[in-house]
């Protein structure tokens, strides 16, 4: 049986469901991560943005060692730091990628003194901006430490997490292309990559798809989802047809 780990599954457990619904047989899954809003446990609590291992602290792999060595490795760190939509609610506003690097938004100066730079927005938006670095560098550390048979890390396919890991790490892959809608219609059509030491044909939608009327663009009648968990939802087809290809 193959092991599986299934990083920053630790939201709705897209990862984690699949495998229980159609591979319980053939993949044994260790779900990693950290459920910010604390409404699930069926995973290894492990903060994946660790950064401690510089004070000595080397709790992160320490743990990891002690699980079965995965032939598999799943990803999906977070990506509102590396988000291009950086001035929608809950986006990294007032940080903008220029070759690479995150940069002060010349559009949010401060524009009085009672606008610090310690005001809470913008100091969330750094925070989102330094756990999302430390995610996806632990990602990599991860893979290269571990060396899967098959890796694969998930993020929208306008995401920067692309550009910082190849421009800062020398790390790439294949970038597979897949649409939401085309796996299931309660998705939005939301195109994603899906990087991998593997090439995966994956389902991508054309403009005549049905499901592609149905659900619609952004803003035309769908509703804007703030559950930070359900955002996080892959279709549990979706990973099944990368699971079905890789093993």
């Amino acid at each position: 049986m193959k092991i599986v780990w299934s990083l920053f599954d630790s939201g709705n457990s897209s990862y984690k469901r699949s495998i229980d619904k159609y591979f319980n047989d053939k993949l044994n899954n260790y779900s990693i991560g950290i459920d910010k809003l604390n409404k699930n446990s069926n995973f290894i609590n492990l903060d994946l943005s660790n950064f401690k291992e510089i004070f000595g602290d080397t709790s992160l792999f320490d743990t990891l060692d002690k699980l079965p060595k995965p032939d598999i490795i799943l990803a999906s760190p977070p990506c509102e730091s590396f988000s291009v939509a950086s001035a929608m609610r809950g986006g990294n506003k007032f940080y903008v990628w220029s070759d690479g690097n995150m940069t002060p938004s010349t559009a949010n100066r401060i524009l009085s003194k009672n606008d610090t730079p310690f005001k809470s927005d913008v100091a969330k938006a750094t925070l989102t901006r330094i756990n999302g670095e430390l995610c996806a560098y632990n990602t990599l550390r991860i893979i290269k430490r571990y060396k899967p048979e098959t890796w694969v890390i998930e993020n929208p396919q306008s995401s920067k997490i692309w550009y910082y890991m190849e421009h800062n790490y020398n790390f790439g892959g294949i970038a597979n292309l897949a649409h939401y809608a085309k796996y299931d219609i309660n998705f939005p059509k939301k195109p994603t990559t899906f990087m991998s030491n593997k090439f995966l044909s994956l389902a991508t939608m054309t403009p005549g798809d049905q499901a592609d009327i149905v659900i619609g663009s952004r803003g035309q009648g769908r509703k804007q989802i703030r559950d930070y968990n359900e955002r996080s939802n892959i279709p549990l087809d979706l990973v099944r047809d990368i699971l079905q290809q890789v093993i």
